[in-house]
């Protein structure tokens, strides 16, 4: 009755807002317009005598606007959910009493829409009492006062909605039928709804029937009036067809209705509606009537996927309740397959179809809780694949499936709780229990196996976990399948977290199971394991793994065709836990063994331990000892490891080897390891050390002295006899000191007249003197302020300009390109600026014309020989930029030279880079200079290639390459050395 209620006050309500207005023609207006008319009308009204003519017009039309205004806001109230918050109460009162005064002086005939407004002002601000009072005095006094007929239809219906309001449905029904005798009531089929309803009220459900049958199938009477006229009215009659619908339910729902009701509701809300109309009947008891609504509404061709999914359930729970299982089964398969294929439009009529579905299977399950079946399984494997988040329907279906021994699908359904990262880790954890219980409960070993597999992949590992552990492996025994139970035995034996008893067991199942396998190499292995593993028993079991472990290494050590993997796995089984309770023969057998082996594989850190471990062992011959230092030096060779070489080569004692050969060799060792050599170095040489190797140890003592000038002096006799290697370690010296006096006396033996050293520490000298000079010319200026100081200047800069020449017929003797190229840059750059300098001078004041003339010939005439020499500089700077053999050696030079030799070399090249001009020698001098030079980190990772591969030519070439760069000074030499072994085909 609160639905009906509100459509008669709103009814009322708007017969109101669309009553013709008297004195003005209504117009729309906003807030501010009501605003701003009901304001300029108060100041009118306040300037007028109540005697003027039209002080009742302009009063009515005030009181009009106010009820307006404050509908108006009545409206913007109901939307905030505030009562007279914006003002229509204080509206309603002013324009009430406005109206009250109004009907003591006005006829009703002539102004009767002031008693409706009066009256629908009274019922919005909840007095209906006045409101019904003053309906009934315009129909008490209709005839007395010869009231006008429409007006008095329109006070029945008024007054019908008002009793309708107070429940007083009789009187209002008679007031109905009263009113609807006139053809021109307003809003006539909301007249005609409401008398629908009073007949239901009065238990003439009948009737009322037949009355929303008769306004609904003469769909155009449905109307409300408005200001433009009389207009279908759409959302009424959608609620006049959901109340035909309503009474329908009231009484057995026939065929006739079902059909009725299909052609009179709204063709775009007729699946709407008819869906409604099903729902009520289900929900009201008349499953019959709810099928049949069903069967209709399913046929419609236009159903969206998400409205016959939604069918599908109802239909479903429709025939359950008619007792029809299998159509309802089938009904419910329908609408799951429908969501799982298609979804639903949205979240929540997912949520609404998931409810229904839910109560649909619990009904299903609580009629059958006895004797469950088949179909109640299907049910729930139907709803868990739809909604697999529901953790209750999930275990609910996986007890009934267990109840019907279908154990296979009792597992799946845990396992989809189990799988699904919508539940929580405890719920998991739990279904992954069930799961294993299950399983063991069907016992089905596929199952059983699948069961401890998954809950062991997923599982925490607490007890619960070793235990499914052990019976996986126990199955996989059971079933034969020994290598599969040997593994999980093993892993339960070996864990530290597992109970010693179980971990026993395990330990002795997986021995068993190797053994009916015949695996004795992985028996071996796992014995071992076991020595450390189990206290009690170690020495049984290190017995038997030590001697098939010597067995089979000295197979796979003595077979030729053994593979880098074989000796792999030989030297990992090689380990020297094993040796516990070994004797010393025992030892020394296995860690020569295992050096064999590591050797072969080029292991260190295995190949090291065990020779180590076998030097250190007691009852090592001094044989053996003196084999295993020789090859322990020769391994740290090959690796580049020259430390620990010459540590190791420190400790041999071999008769056989000459002191002169044992000091040459730590000697070497020690220098390439970058330590004190030169003990060594001398020891070698007064042992008698000659010839080529001589040389070279002298020139290493000059290089690694802490006074290389004094070293050089004493040296310099000896290394005579090799010029080329005197100039060379001269330059060295003269590089690391920048001491050219201190070599004076070996710069000047005869042996070193045809040798670079001198003229190249020469030419550094006067790099720095044109620099200076360079920078001296280049900040002169020639001063015009007057003839004397121009004069004066013009000639100290002729003098600079000579000292140029000088510079440059110096660096003509050098024999120097980058001498040569620094003095003719010099010469040209200042020549050239001389003749822009003697042009640019300012011309005497007074000339005539002929004198100018002459002046200007003067200066050209004076100009020409620096212009001459600038550009016979330029020419000769650009000759050598063209093609030039020196600076090609120069470059070659910088690119070879040693390292200390290198920071002079890169000096000539920045002072050529600056020189201005272009050329292949230009571009190949920059390319020189900017090219990419080897770095430590790079001579580093060289060294380690050669170490990590001490046979690989290409590496060993690589790092001689970068050593001869930037590494030591005896390494290129060394490396020489090792590929010409190599390429001899010799083992290193």
């Amino acid at each position: 009755m609160k639905k009906l209620n509100e459509i008669l006050i709103l009814g009322a309500f708007l017969t109101g807002v669309i009553a013709p207005q008297l004195g003005y023609s209504q117009e729309k207006m906003n807030s501010e317009t009501q605003d701003l008319v009901i304001s300029k009308m108060e100041r009118v009204l306040s300037t007028m005598n109540r005697n003027e003519s039209a002080w009742l017009a302009s009063q009515q039309r005030l009181a009009d606007l106010l009820s307006e205004r404050a509908r108006f806001r009545f409206m913007k109230e109901i939307e905030a959910n505030c009562d007279g918050c914006k003002g229509s109460k204080k509206d309603r009162q002013q324009a009430i009493a406005i109206y009250e005064d109004l009907l003591k002086k006005v006829k009703i005939n002539e102004h009767g829409p002031i008693y409706f407004q009066l009256s629908h002002l009274y019922e919005m601000a909840g007095d209906i009492n006045k409101a019904i009072g003053i309906y009934e005095r315009i129909i008490k006094d209709a005839k007395k006062k010869n009231i006008k007929p429409m007006i008095v239809t329109r006070a029945r219906a008024g007054l019908g909605d008002l009793y309708f309001q107070k429940g007083r449905f009789k009187e209002s029904k008679a007031l109905y039928k009263a009113a609807l005798r006139d053809s021109s009531l307003q809003n006539r089929s909301l007249t005609i709804y409401n008398l629908a309803w009073t007949e239901y009220n009065t238990d003439n459900l009948k009737e009322g029937i037949k009355v929303l049958e008769k306004l609904l199938k003469n769909p155009e009477q449905i109307t409300r009036d408005t200001e433009e006229g009389s207009r279908y009215d759409k959302a009424f009659h959608l609620d006049v067809s959901k109340d035909l619908a309503t009474f329908y339910t009231k009484r057995a729902i026939t065929t006739r209705d079902i059909v009725t009701y299909e052609n009179v509701v709204p063709v775009d809300s007729k699946k709407a509606s008819m869906l409604s109309f099903a729902k009520e009947a289900d929900r009201v008891g008349q499953k019959k009537a709810a099928h049949e609504i069903l069967v209709r509404y399913s046929a419609d061709p236009t159903l969206t996927d998400s409205e016959r999914i939604e069918a599908s359930v109802l239909m479903a729970q429709v025939n359950y309740d008619r007792g029809q299982n299998r159509e309802s089964i089938e009904q419910f398969a329908i609408a799951a397959k429908k969501i799982q294929e298609d979804g639903c439009d949205k979240k929540e009529q997912c949520e609404e179809l998931q409810k229904q579905m839910k109560r649909y299977v619990t009904e299903l399950h609580r009629s059958k809780k006895i004797n469950p079946d088949k179909d109640l399984l299907a049910a729930y494997q139907l709803y868990i694949k739809t909604f697999p988040a529901d953790m209750e329907m999930v275990q609910r279906g996986a007890q009934v499936a267990a109840d019907l021994n279908d154990y296979v699908t009792a597992v799946a359904l845990y396992r989809t709780i189990s799988e699904s990262r919508s539940f929580t880790p405890k719920q998991r954890q739990e279904a992954m229990m069930n799961e294993v219980a299950i399983a063991e409960k069907s016992k089905n070993t596929e199952l059983q196996r699948s069961a401890y597999l998954y809950y062991l992949r997923y599982a925490e590992k607490d007890a619960k976990y070793w235990e499914v552990q052990y019976q996986l492996g126990y199955l996989a025994y059971q079933q034969q399948k020994f290598a599969d139970a040997a593994e999980v035995f093993e892993d339960i034996a070996k864990n530290k977290v597992v109970n010693m008893n179980l971990r026993k067991k395990a330990a002795d199942l997986s021995l068993d199971a190797l053994a009916k396998l015949k695996q004795d190499e992985n028996l071996e292995d796992l014995a071992w394991d076991y020595v450390a593993i189990f206290k009690k028993d170690q020495k049984e079991f290190s017995t038997i793994a030590r001697k098939s472990l010597m067995n089979r290494v000295a197979a796979v050590t003595n077979n030729p065709q053994s593979s880098s993997s074989d000796l792999q796995k030989s030297l990992n089984a090689l380990n020297e836990k094993k040796l516990l309770f070994a004797t010393s023969a025992e030892r020394i057998l296995f860690l020569s063994n295992k050096s064999v082996v590591a050797l072969k594989l080029n292991d260190e850190k295995a190949y090291l331990a065990s020779s180590r471990s076998l030097l250190a062992t007691k009852g090592l011959s001094s044989t053996q000892r003196e084999e295993t230092l020789e090859r322990l030096t020769g391994y740290f060779e090959q690796r580049l490891d020259f430390r620990n070489a010459y540590q190791t080569a420190l400790q041999l004692r071999s008769p056989k080897v000459s002191k002169l050969e044992k000091e040459f060799r730590l000697g070497t060792l020690a220098d390439l390891a970058g330590m004190n050599a030169t003990s060594h170095y001398r020891k070698a040489i007064n042992a008698g050390l000659r010839g080529s190797r001589e040389l070279v140890i002298r020139s290493r003592m000059i290089e690694l002295s802490n006074n290389p000038v004094r070293e050089l002096k004493n040296q310099s006799r000896y290394l005579k006899i090799k010029p080329s290697l005197l100039n060379e370690m001269t330059l060295v010296v003269y590089a690391r000191t920048g001491n050219e006096r201190g070599i004076k006396s070996v710069l000047s033996m005869k042996e070193m007249r045809n040798q670079s050293a001198a003229n190249f520490i020469k030419k550094q000298a006067f790099y720095g003197k044109i620099q200076k000079e360079s920078a001296q010319i280049a900040k002169h200026q020639i001063n015009t302020k007057s003839d004397r100081l121009m004069q004066r200047t013009i000639s100290s800069r002729i003098q600079l300009l000579k000292k140029a020449d000088s510079l440059l017929k110096e660096s003509l003797k050098l024999n120097d390109v980058t001498a040569q190229m620094l003095a003719l840059d010099l010469v040209g750059r200042e020549n050239e600026r001389m003749v822009r300098d003697l042009v640019a001078l300012p011309i005497p004041a007074g000339l005539t014309p002929k004198e100018h003339e002459q002046y200007i010939a003067i200066l050209k005439n004076q100009s020409k020989p620096y212009l001459t020499m600038a550009r016979v500089a330029q020419q000769q700077k650009q000759a050598i930029w063209n093609g030039s053999r020196a600076l090609q050696s120069t470059l070659r030079d910088y690119q070879n030279a040693r390292v200390e030799m290198r920071p002079l070399i890169n000096r000539e090249l920045q002072l050529l880079n600056q020189i201005s001009g272009d050329g292949p020698m230009k571009s190949a001098a920059a390319d020189v200079l900017n090219s990419r030079q080897f770095s430590t980190r790079e001579l580093v990772s060289a060294r380690k290639s050669v170490a990590d591969n001490p046979v690989s030519k290409s590496e060993i070439e690589n790092l001689k390459n970068i050593e001869t760069k930037i590494g030591h000074p005896l390494m290129p030499s060394y490396l020489e050395a090792r590929l010409s072994h190599l390429q001899g085909g010799k083992s290193l």
